[in-house]
């Protein structure tokens, strides 16, 4: 497992901590399109961008109906920050996230 895969471990890992987030989206139709073309298409929605100052993490996140998506977002971006930053020492610049969709609660 590289360097990039443990992180977006981390990062999926943190993600998935919070009851709000349902899932992360498939890749899709367009995602198997961009594979057989040789591009590099994320199995989790998680995409590492490493650049000389930091890097910046864009997610793709399916969340359950009703939540406070905008607070539920920068939520996440503070535990991602401060977990990524304190186990790596990587400066995060950024931390992009992108609702895909949303998902009816399953009654238990």
């Amino acid at each position: 497992m590289n360097d990039d895969a443990k992180l977006a471990a981390l990062i999926e890992k943190d993600i998935m901590s919070f009851e709000d987030v349902s899932r992360f989206p498939g890749i899709g139709l367009s995602g198997n399109i961009q594979r057989v073309m040789g591009r590099d298409v994320p199995e989790n929605g998680i995409r590492i961008l490493a650049e000389e100052d930091g890097i910046t993490i864009n997610c793709e996140l399916i969340v359950y109906f009703g939540v406070n998506i905008p607070q539920l977002c920068y939520d996440i971006q503070t535990k991602v920050k401060h977990d990524v930053e304190k186990l790596t020492g990587l400066d995060v610049k950024a931390i992009n996230i992108t609702i895909d969709g949303i998902d009816k609660r399953q009654d238990k």
